[in-house]
């Protein structure tokens, strides 16, 4: 396990306070935890480690690690006395399955360069998304992954679930609140201020934008 920290580029020297601070953003793919990494990153980059994964395909394509599952690499960090943070972001399953489609659609879809794309008929984009729907997969970690008990319920005032277990803090935020998580992430980072947030990764800027 320590080699994978190395391999990962997680540091174990306890004594620089960002080492001891590590942030797992532990998400399924296109729930906008692009802008959530790149938000703490910008503010709060002197006290936290932030580890951008959202699954064990991610570990062997970026890292050649095989045979670990990255709740292993989480628990692994706590183990070893570091401070540990899992942020996972909740977007609903039509959001997801959308996103997911119109972020491959040139090429998995219609193989076809963007701008000529943008000339389809809407009416063909929707026949080919209702083809598919059924086979565009969605997930919500924090229920599958974590291996934690949840609450049934979800916290409507703060905005966020928290669970403290085996000494670990999960966190689930919602994308649909992200307007707000300047000041929903300053609590669940100990900031004690609002956050600027860097929108990051999004459609409109993309070539397939209209």
């Amino acid at each position: 396990m320590k080699y994978i920290n190395e391999m990962m580029g997680i540091s174990d020297d306890l004594n620089v306070e960002k080492n001891k601070n590590i942030i797992f953003v532990y998400t399924p793919p296109k729930v906008g935890s692009t802008t959530l990494v790149s938000s703490i990153r910008l503010n709060a980059c002197s006290k936290y480690t932030v580890v951008h994964i959202h699954n064990e395909i991610m570990l062997k394509m970026l890292y050649n690690i095989k045979d670990v599952k990255v709740i292993d690499i989480i628990n692994y960090n706590r183990y070893i006395g570091k401070n540990v943070k899992v942020i996972d972001i909740y977007r609903s399953p039509i959001e997801q399955k959308i996103s997911t489609f119109f972020e491959n659609i040139h090429s998995l879809h219609f193989n076809v360069p963007e701008d000529i794309l943008n000339k389809f008929d809407v009416n063909r984009l929707i026949k080919r998304f209702n083809q598919v729907f059924p086979y565009l997969k969605t997930n919500d970690h924090f229920r599958t992954y974590y291996n934690i008990k949840y609450p049934n319920t979800f916290d409507f005032k703060k905005k966020y679930l928290h669970v403290k277990e085996n000494g670990i803090d999960y966190y689930k935020i919602r994308l649909k609140d992200s307007n707000e998580w300047n000041s929903i992430l300053g609590k669940v980072l100990d900031l004690n201020k609002n956050i600027l947030i860097i929108k990051d990764y999004e459609t409109e800027k993309k070539g397939i934008k209209d």
